[in-house]
């Protein structure tokens, strides 16, 4: 399994780094986790277009976590290369209806003509797909949060939170795994509801026994330094800040 962390900023606009999102690459199947802008741009870099996205999984619907899904399904209608591989959409539930009401307000621009979106809710429980074991949680941000876990059938397995506070839902999620990506908003003396800092984050990962842990979601008030050194107060496992484009074998 390949992971690649496509976004590792916010909603604050950053020439460093991207809003949300994470590649998953697995027995030739490429899935996002979150499509926030500049997702596309970043995939370009890659080599990948809106051609060679086969599923997406979203965390919830706020901006900076999905607001690229809009110029990928336009993208997609391109008459000259238009997508012709059905996409496979995998949210909450709530996801459809809210999918549905973004097609309504785009009228005939997102509609696929070419090819089919298919809208699976998942909610607390595991469903296979090409060769991994997805398993989603609900995260303590907004309704639709999800978290997910997700296995090969190597063995190989990742967890990756979206936003939340410290739950013991995550720490379900990212038992014994070989990495898992923690959003860390803010500093400790900074808490933003719904999200987590440095020592929150390494005192879950701690509690997880994950092998590797990937820091993400840095609002720009974050000195990464001292997020670091927070963090390794709780966790003694091995430790990542992230930075768009960065990239994990596991």
């Amino acid at each position: 399994m390949k992971v690649t962390i496509i976004g590792s900023g916010t909603m604050v606009p950053s020439i460093e780094r991207n809003s949300s999102g994470v590649l998953i690459e697995n027995e030739g199947i490429r899935s996002m986790v979150d499509f926030g802008y500049g997702t596309m741009h970043h995939l370009l870099k890659l080599g990948l277009t809106y051609h060679d996205v086969d599923r997406i999984y979203f965390t919830h619907n706020h901006p900076d976590h999905m607001c690229d899904l809009v110029p990928f399904l336009f993208a997609s209608r391109y008459q000259s290369d238009p997508r012709e591989k059905n996409l496979e959409i995998i949210a909450g539930p709530g996801f459809r209806q809210y999918f549905e009401t973004l097609m309504k307000a785009y009228k005939l621009w997102l509609i696929p003509t070419t090819y089919k979106v298919q809208i699976l809710e998942q909610d607390e429980e595991t469903k296979n797909f090409d060769g991994l074991a997805v398993t989603s949680k609900k995260m303590k941000h907004i309704e639709l949060s999800r978290g997910y876990r997700f296995q090969s059938d190597n063995g190989t397995s990742l967890a990756v939170s979206g936003d939340t506070e410290y739950c013991e839902e995550m720490i379900d999620l990212g038992k014994e795994t070989d990495l898992m990506i923690l959003e860390c908003s803010t500093p400790d003396n900074m808490k933003l509801p719904g999200h987590l800092t440095p020592i929150e984050c390494g005192k879950l990962a701690q509690k997880t026994g994950c092998r590797k842990l990937c820091l993400t979601h840095f609002y720009p008030v974050c000195d990464l330094k001292d997020v670091r050194a927070k963090c390794s107060t709780e966790y003694n496992g091995e430790l990542f800040l992230a930075e768009d484009l960065m990239e994990f074998n596991i």
